[in-house]
């Protein structure tokens, strides 16, 4: 049993605390706004005088603080300012591990290639360059720590893509064709458990389901199951291609760590939101 405080109880944060409580792990959650959630906390990870004695307590810390919005200023104040002073403060208390939702995001390649932790990043925009600052904070905290940087995070509640198909919006050739990276909401919180008690952690992992898919076809698998036609074909081939996309993310080092995905592929993540 291990002591967590979860910072940045968000989509994933929230799912991760409530997985990490079942396994009998002692969970703490601080966010902005703490809720009815059990052992949570108002804090702000810009105002170190916000932050519960809980924090300091904690032999792990998760932080999986996100932006509010897509600014310079707010990714800079999760990603960078608040990530500083959380572990500044964790330094100071009983943290032997800091856990860093970071975002494949920072990789901006488009062509079709594999991408793993050794690849060099080209983020493309700002949300790439001030996520990789952030990661290079991890390097000078006075205990372990490692960064985990997730794909598209899709489950209960962010389901575009079942919704186009419902919709029948209209999708270019170009993102048809486009290759997408993704990993259930799900799988991300128990990739998140799993490195909080996994004995050793690597610095990097990348958190992408096994297989990467054009975004086509994951519309027409969609589509035949609910007995309705793909999207069709429309609008303007020469926008950019999806953000993040084009790329293959290989999670080959999470899983030779022992990670197993309960949503292996879109297939069985989709199929999951369909039924629920």
């Amino acid at each position: 049993m291990a002591r967590v405080f979860v910072a940045g109880a968000g989509y994933v944060g929230r799912a991760a605390a409530e997985l990490l409580a079942a396994a009998g792990h002692v969970v703490d959650l601080g966010r902005r706004t703490p809720g009815a959630a059990p052992r949570s906390h108002a804090m702000d990870v810009l105002r170190p005088e916000t932050y519960p004695a809980a924090l300091g307590e904690a032999g792990c810390v998760v932080y999986c603080v996100s932006a509010d919005t897509f600014t310079p200023e707010s990714y800079r104040d999760a990603y960078v300012e608040g990530l500083a002073r959380v572990i500044g403060a964790a330094s100071r208390g009983a943290a032997r591990r800091l856990v860093f939702v970071s975002s494949t995001g920072v990789y901006g390649q488009d062509d079709g290639s594999v991408v793993d932790e050794s690849t060099d990043p080209r983020p493309r925009g700002f949300s790439g360059r001030v996520i990789l600052e952030g990661e290079a904070l991890l390097a000078a905290a006075p205990f372990e720590t490692t960064a985990i940087r997730f794909s598209g995070i899709y489950g209960p509640g962010r389901d575009r893509m079942v919704r186009l198909v419902r919709e029948g919006t209209a999708v270019t050739a170009k993102a048809r064709a486009s290759l997408t990276n993704r990993i259930h909401r799900d799988d991300c919180a128990r990739a998140l458990v799993h490195l909080v008690e996994s004995d050793t952690v690597a610095p990097l992992y990348l958190g992408s389901d096994e297989e990467p898919a054009p975004m086509g076809e994951i519309l027409d698998w969609i589509a035949a199951r609910l007995g309705t036609a793909p999207p069709p074909v429309g609008g303007d081939d020469a926008q950019p291609s999806p953000r993040g996309g084009n790329k293959r993310v290989s999670s080959e080092r999470l899983r030779a760590s022992g990670f197993r995905f309960r949503h292996p592929t879109f297939r069985e993540g989709f199929a999951a939101i369909l039924a629920g």
